[in-house]
Formats: C-alpha cells, structure tokens, sequence
C-alpha cells in the first residue's frame, strides 16, 4: 500500500470551508455539492483536469466527491474551487458518511417531489394532446382546439419550471464545459418543442408539442431516480471501514494512569492500553505485554497471531487473551485501514458505469441531431420549402434525436433483471454490476469465510486412554468447553460451540454449561489448567503446554488425508494424556460444486487468501484446482494488486471480510458473500444474501440474461434514433410523427425488459457461456 499523505474525512477543515488546510497534501477527498446527474461529474471533472497541475480528478456523482491529485507547488486549491463554482457547483473539505447519505437521500427525495409534480401535471397535458390528436374537427379546429392547446401549455408550465429546470442548467453547463451528455439534448429538444408549439399557437395552428415536452422530461427525470437510488451504496464503502473501529481508546496520562479519550485525539508517540478482548483503534507497536490478536478481520489470517514487545498491531485487530501497552505509530487519517479506504475509493472512481454508456452515446447524437438540424433548415431554404415548414423539418431532428429510449433502456432493464434476482438472494447494485458479471472469464476467491466457514470447527475427536467418565465424546467436550468457559479466543469458541451442537448436547445452550470456579482454573499463554472435585486436574491446550506440564506424550497423532490442515488441542486428566481434538476451517458444502459450475461457464477460478500455504493448498487441492492457482499469505494490498495484475481478463472477485475490501473494489465486479462484514458488503457490486459461494453461477446467469437485453434495449433505441433522424432530416414526418416514434421507442425497451420479470423463471443449472 502506498502510504502517500492524503487527506480524507479526518482531516476537518480548522475552520469554516477553507481548502488551505488540504493544499500540502497533494491528494484529498473533496465533496462536491450541487451536482444532480451523471453529466454534472462529468462537466466537474473535465474542468478540474484543465487546470494546470492537477494530477488526477475523479469525480464520483453517487457521492458527490472528487479523488483529487495535483502538484502543491502548481496548484492553488482555491483556484480551483473558483473554477468549480463557476460551474455553479461547490467544492468542500470532504463530508462525513453520514452527511453524504443525507444528501444523496435529500437527492432520492428532490427527484422523486419532481417526478411526481411532473406527473400530476403531465398527464393534463397528455390529455389535452391526445384530444388533440384524435378528436375530430370540432375539436381540432379553432375555437375549441386553440383552447385544448393552451390548456396542454398551462398544465405544462410548472413541469418546466420543476422538474425541467434543473434538466435544462444541467444542460447549459455540460454544453459550456465541452461535454454535453443527454441533459443537454434533451434541453434542446424540450426548448425547440416548446419554442415550435409557441410559433404554432400564434400562427393560429393546434398542432402543438408540449406533451413531447413533457415526455421528455419525466423520462429523464426517471431514470435519474432510478440511479441515484441504485448507486446509494457506494458513499457507504468508506464509512464501513471506519464503523468498525472504536471511536475510543484508553490513554496514558502523565500521572500514570489511563484515560478513555477520543481516538482522533491521540497522536503518534502517545500510549495506550488495548484490553482483552478489545479491537485496537490505532495502528502501534507493543511495547509491553504478551498476547495473541486476531488479525482475520484485515489479512484474512484465520489463525490467531502472537504478539510481544516490539511487534506491531495494526487498528481492527482484536486483542484476545492479555492487556497489550502500545506506543500509536500512526494516527486516525494514516491508519493501516484509513489506507485501505484510500485504495477502495481509488478502484470504484476507475470502474466504469453502464449508464455511461449511453450518456456517450447521448454525447455523439448531440453534434450529430444539432449538425442534420441545420442541414436540413438550409437544404430546405434552397430547395424553396416554405420558411415555417423548414423550421418545422429542422425541429422535428431534434425532438426525435432526443435519445429517451437510450437514458432508460439501462435503467428499465436494471430494474427489471434485479428485482428477480433479488428474489434469489442476489442483490445487484447497479446496472455496471451486471454487465459486469456478466462478462467475466476469470473468478478469484477469498478463502476464509467465503470457500470456508470462516472459523474453526472440531472435525474429529481421538482418544488415547479410556476412562469411565469420559467415555463419549460428548463428555469430552463439556469437560473442555468448562475449562474453556470465559476465554476470548477462536479455538476456545469452537470447542465450546462444537459441545453445544453434540448430538447428546442438543438442548444445551451456553448459559446450561455448569459455571467454572474461577480460584480453580488457571489460564496459560497456551492452555488452561483447571481442577475438578471428582475429575482432579485438567489440562486443555497445545502439545507443548501439555509437555511442559509433565505430561508423556506418544507419537503425535496425525490428521486424516482427507481432513483440512487446521490446530489440534490435546486433553490430559490426572496426568494421563487422554484425547487430542482436531480443529480446522471446513470447507463451505456447496463451493466444490460451485466451482465446478463456474469451470464449465467458462469461468477459471482461483483462491487469493491471507492465510498460510498449507491451509490454502488443502483447500485448493479439495476444490480441483492446480497449485499455480492458489494464492497465500496475500495482505490486502497483495489481493488487489493480483486482481490488477489480471488486468487483460475481466475479473470477479468473492470476499467476506474488511481485508478484501481493496480486491473487491479493484475487481471489475466484487461479490460479498453471505455473512459478509459491512465493509466488504458496501465495497461490493453484488451481494449474495443467501447461498453463500454456491449463489455465484446463478447470478452470473442472472447477469448474463439482463445484460444481453440491455444490449438489445440499446440496439433498439439507437436504430430507432439513426433511422428517425434520416426520416426527420428529409421532411418525411412530421413532429406529431416523431413525438409518437419517440414514444414507441421507449415504450419498445419496457416490454423487452418486461421479458426478465415475465418469463420463465431462472434455471437453477447454469448453462456453459
């Protein structure tokens, strides 16, 4: 991980909204306000990289932010707030996560106010005009027919005014800037209809176009809607890493006791005090006590790691057995995980977004609608049409090249193919997400928790010594799961979960395990010693404690070659070793069944783990994969910089945990598994709720199905754009003509679309790509 300064949410501007604070830092997590589309970012972006210095602007409209990089020696960051503003937005210190989800949720709000203002009056003026339309000449015709069409002007107004405006400044300042996207034709094609109907009323002619107006509004405005709402999770990705953390820690004070503070206040060189069972909320080093961490949570380690003096801890390990001192090496904002967010943030600002897709589209339609508009004016005049009906050839380009098939043929299609898979437990966040699943050829997997359970689980029980009573292996382990009792360790809960599930155990909770005397048990760094009234001495831990306790230990039992590679606890009564217990992290029921799906979809799999080699090849081996593809000891970092080294293939990645947060960001689609941490769950694209791994080949073909008819939708509306263009440009329609091919185009989209929640349910059997 690059441990280049940055600054983000905990650098708070000393006061008001000044940036000067942020200028040393050459990179930082701005907020952006004021944008309300796709094209909005867009236009900030390009703005922000013609300044001279300026390294890198990605601009994200989901959180309205920026990702900026500059020179400090070139670039006045003031300036560049200026040049923002100009654009009528406003550049700021970055927000917290939880003012970014009210501003996107005022956002949800705003839209949905203009929607439905949009509606209410827009369907007066669909009434008016379809009278219009089809009433016959008393109707039509003045008196009765100018009436009806001032009528469908009036309701029209405060759509304009609404839920056009903001369509129509977007509009302009995309236009200014270089970058008209479809804000800016649909400005141009509402303005001309508007314009048209104007000319039209007061030549004394009912053919008006205000409901063509309309229409293109409220299709615009609905599908922004429906994007912002699907795009709410990604401000989520970064706050997640920062939820998990204590918002406190224990400071030593120079009396020489400890104090709980907040943790943005301490400072590097200053100590704490990390209590058993406690999650660290700074990255230090140790400096006095022995303990053991569990560090899964941000490596994927699944084995608990040792620590001592001059070892360092990093924030989100959680401190198991013993109070650990600790001098802070980094503060709140340079945090091993404040990096990782860094690094999440970097990845989901160069993903792709299908939308996009069509407001390029939308951006070539533009020079084109705008350059056969003119043609078609000046051919007209040469060719001696009439002035009037050669502005009308030349509006009628313009109302049909409004692309409103192309802005919802994405998000309809979205909607549609999601709210079936979520019926699957497989939650799509956006429509990027499944075109991106649905185009992998290359799958990693975490191992921990996603082709595991995530946690050890007693395998196997292996007994050396009979004794008449513990002759079971129930009875083995409540004897263990006793002498366990109040221990903060992964073993220790595995031993006593593994006495609860026994079958002769079936009712018994954890409140029924006959309580522990705490003045007999004694704990060790690894094993615990405790005596019973009728048993005598008990000894539950490693070989070596048991050894060092005196006890004769034969041969080391072996596990089976069919067995994972995990731990062993060994039991000693009275002096006699007595059984040896297997642990390790079984593999998932359903994943060797999944990957053998995958491999048939044409999909290659592999595992990037933290752990250690042998768990992860045991695993590998289990699955049917080669050792070349099992991938070990990888920190978070080394996750994502394999998922970029496979930059030529398009990847998926699946992960449970804060350290495949970076992976699953770099990936072209990350999948949070069942069970998953809130970081990962945020980071991720998709979201299996339920089936775990095994879920994977059913949403890859979920994916695969919805993103060929988005391709249709798009096929459909940009043929029906070329073809309406050639036709408008010639005369051959007129504007009543386009508005209703308009029309017919979207309406074309919705019933394809219809076709993913309408048709025959999904196969439970994926078929090969």
């Amino acid at each position: 991980m690059n441990a280049t300064p940055f600054a983000g949410p905990q650098h708070a501007a000393p006061a008001g909204d000044s940036l000067a604070h942020l200028q040393p830092f050459g990179r930082a997590l701005l907020s952006v306000e004021g944008m309300w589309c796709p094209s909005c970012a867009a236009a900030t972006a390009q703005v922000l990289q013609r300044i001279p210095g300026i390294l890198s602007a990605q601009v994200s409209f989901a959180t309205s932010s920026v990702l900026l990089k500059w020179d400090p020696q070139v670039v006045d960051l003031e300036q560049a707030r200026g040049r923002v503003e100009r654009l009528g937005y406003r550049l700021l210190p970055a927000a917290s996560t939880e003012q970014t989800l009210a501003r996107i949720d005022r956002q949800v709000t705003r839209l949905g106010i203009r929607l439905a203002v949009g509606v209410l009056f827009g369907m007066w003026t669909m009434l008016c005009s379809l009278l219009l339309y089809i009433g016959g000449p008393e109707l039509t015709t003045p008196p009765t027919g100018t009436w009806l069409a001032i009528a469908a002007g009036i309701a029209a107004v405060p759509v304009y005014i609404v839920a056009g405006l903001p369509v129509i400044l977007a509009g302009w300042r995309t236009l200014r800037t270089g970058v008209p996207g479809m804000d800016t034709l649909v400005s141009l094609g509402t303005l001309a209809a508007i314009a048209l109907s104007m000319w039209q009323l007061a030549e004394g002619d009912t053919e008006v176009y205000f409901d063509t107006s309309v229409m293109l509004i409220l299709l615009l405005t609905t599908g922004r809607l429906i994007e912002t709402i699907t795009l709410r999770h990604a401000a989520r990705a970064i706050g997640a890493l920062q939820d998990m953390l204590p918002e406190s820690a224990e400071r030593l004070e120079p009396g020489g006791r400890y104090r709980q503070v907040p943790a943005r206040s301490i400072r590097v060189g200053d100590q704490i005090r990390i209590s058993a069972g406690q999650r660290a909320s700074l990255d230090g080093e140790v400096v006095s006590g022995h303990s053991a961490v569990d560090c899964s949570a941000l490596t994927g380690e699944s084995r608990p790691r040792k620590v001592a003096p001059g070892d360092a801890l990093e924030a989100g390990s959680t401190n198991l057995t013993s109070p650990l001192n600790v001098t802070v090496t980094a503060a709140v904002g340079q945090r091993h995980i404040d990096r990782i967010g860094v690094r999440m943030a970097e990845a989901a600002g160069r993903r792709g977004n299908t939308q996009r897709m069509a407001d390029t589209l939308a951006r070539f339609i533009v020079p084109v609608a705008l350059a056969l508009s003119a043609t078609s004016l000046l051919i007209s005049w040469f060719m001696g049409v009439a002035t009037p009906d050669a502005i009308l050839r030349a509006v009628t380009v313009l109302i049909i090249a409004c692309p409103c098939a192309v802005s919802i043929a994405v998000p309809i299609a979205y909607v549609a193919a999601a709210s079936r898979s979520a019926d699957n437990g497989i939650l799509f966040r956006d429509p990027a997400a499944m075109e991106a699943m649905a185009g992998i050829d290359t799958m990693v997997l975490d191992k921990t928790g996603t082709l595991t359970h995530g946690r050890p689980r007693v395998t196997r029980v292996q007994f050396h010594e009979s004794h008449p009573q513990i002759a079971s292996r129930s009875s083995l382990l409540n004897l263990v799961a006793q002498a366990e009792e109040g221990i903060t360790h992964p073993l220790a809960d595995a031993l006593r979960e593994a006495a609860r599930e026994s079958p002769s155990n079936a009712e018994t909770t954890a409140d029924s395990l006959s309580p522990v005397n705490e003045q007999t048990t004694k704990r060790y760094d690894r094993g615990v010693r405790m005596m019973d009234t009728q048993l005598g001495e008990v000894l539950v831990g490693s070989q070596g404690f048991l050894r060092d306790m005196g006890i004769h230990l034969l041969t080391a039992p072996e596990a089976r070659p069919q067995e994972p590679a995990g731990s062993r606890v060994e039991v000693a009564v009275n002096g006699r070793w007595l059984a040896t217990m297997f642990l390790a992290d079984e593999l998932r029921d359903d994943a060797a069944d999944a990957l053998k799906k995958l491999r048939h979809m044409g999909i290659h799999c592999s595992i990037a783990s933290g752990d250690g080699r042998e768990p992860v090849l045991d695993v590998a081996r289990k699955l049917g994969l080669e050792e070349k593809d099992a991938h070990w000891e990888c920190t978070p970092q080394g996750k994502a910089d394999f998922v970029e080294r496979l930059g030529a293939h398009r990847t998926g990645f699946a992960g449970d945990g804060i350290n495949d947060g970076p992976a699953l960001a770099t990936a072209n689609v990350g999948l949070a598994v069942s069970d998953a941490t809130s970081t990962a769950t945020a980071a991720a694209n998709v979201v299996l709720a339920k089936g775990g791994v095994g879920a994977i080949p059913l949403a890859v073909q979920h994916a695969r199905r919805a993103h060929s008819i988005m391709k249709q939708n798009l096929f459909f509306a940009v043929i029906y754009n070329l073809a309406g263009l050639s036709l408008a440009a010639s005369g051959s329609i007129s504007p009543v003509v386009a508005a209703l091919a308009m029309a017919a185009s979207s309406l074309s989209v919705i019933a394809n679309a219809s076709r993913l929640s309408l048709g025959q349910a999904y196969s439970q059997q994926p078929s090969p790509a």
